[in-house]
């Protein structure tokens, strides 16, 4: 049976990526059979940006005025209609055989919820880049069901790198997920999370022990913070998030915000990939001011969420 695919994509004040976005969804192999962009309460030419996709792409526009990820995330969930719902981030591409492969992949393991794509950062010698890059072996290497060996951290960040594995998380950059189990077991984005609600349904999923597979063929690129102030912010705001789903869940969280001696050595298989070990030293700088801003929004939201309490 051929899967009907919604793609969703939200997006707010981000006209010039989003049409980048848009157009690598027109040069898949498989188009969509439709894509639902939800516009939340931008302020620029957003609108216009999406309508200019009417003549190339099966494309409907919606509004969520509510600012917040997820209010824009369930906006879009409601207004699809396909069996399968792709998620892709404003700031992403996704490479030509995107949705073709997530649709094979939903075919190769039926018994799926989700499955999670693998992203690249661009630009790919960017300093930002190397540590988000080195970043997602880590994730990888803690959420893979069956881990990875050296061997395997060693081809990690080489494009014929092609495990598939079952993963305990999900992150809606680049994702996909069936909607009869979406909607059988009442799955949604939880509001309480302004960042992160992404992981926050992961836990959801596998509270109900659905499958997450994890398919390194899916790919999108990202593009990441231009410079060093938007980066920490977002540093910050993952140290946020992580404390909220650890109090959600019950999980510790505190932890994940200390660099270990894998953290140094994923940054290391980095660098030595690309051929760039003499950049370490400002890397593990930037890695420390990373794991500081990661634990000082930690402790803040640890803060809110006691002062809530009372």
């Amino acid at each position: 049976m051929t899967e009907n695919i919604s793609v969703v994509i939200i997006t707010r004040n981000r006209e010039k990526m989003l049409g980048r976005c848009l157009e690598s969804l027109v040069s898949q192999t498989r188009l969509p059979d439709e894509v639902v962009v939800v516009d939340n309460a931008s302020t620029d030419n957003t609108k216009k940006v999406i309508l200019s996709f009417k003549e190339k792409l099966p494309i409907r526009y919606v509004q969520e005025l509510k600012i917040g990820i997820p209010y824009a995330r369930n906006r879009g969930l409601q207004h699809t209609t396909g069996s399968l719902i792709l998620m892709l981030d404003d700031d992403c591409s996704a490479n030509k055989f995107w949705v073709e492969r997530m649709a094979y992949a939903h075919k190769k393991y039926p018994k799926a919820w989700v499955i999670q794509g693998r992203t690249f950062s661009l630009p790919k010698r960017g300093l930002y880049s190397a540590l988000v890059e080195s970043d997602r072996l880590l994730w990888l290497l803690y959420h893979s069901k069956k881990g990875l060996s050296l061997r395997k951290m060693k081809s990690f960040f080489n494009k014929d790198f092609r495990d598939e594995t079952a993963v305990f998380t999900c992150d809606t950059r680049n994702f996909s997920i069936k909607t009869s189990y979406l909607k059988k077991h009442k799955l949604f984005f939880d509001l309480d999370f302004y960042r992160g609600s992404d992981t926050d349904l992961g836990e959801q999923i596998l509270q109900k022990n659905g499958l997450i597979i994890f398919c390194s063929s899916v790919t999108v690129d990202h593009w990441e913070r231009p410079n060093l102030a938007q980066f920490l912010e977002q540093r910050w705001h993952i140290g946020r998030t992580t404390a909220r789903v650890g109090n959600k869940w019950k999980t510790p969280s505190f932890i994940s915000n200390i660099p270990r001696l894998k953290t140094l050595l994923a940054l290391f298989l980095f660098c030595q990939h690309l051929n760039q070990l003499r950049k370490l030293p400002i890397l593990m700088i930037l890695l420390l001011l990373d794991r500081l801003y990661r634990i000082n929004g930690w402790f803040y939201e640890k803060r809110i969420l006691s002062f809530s309490k009372h």
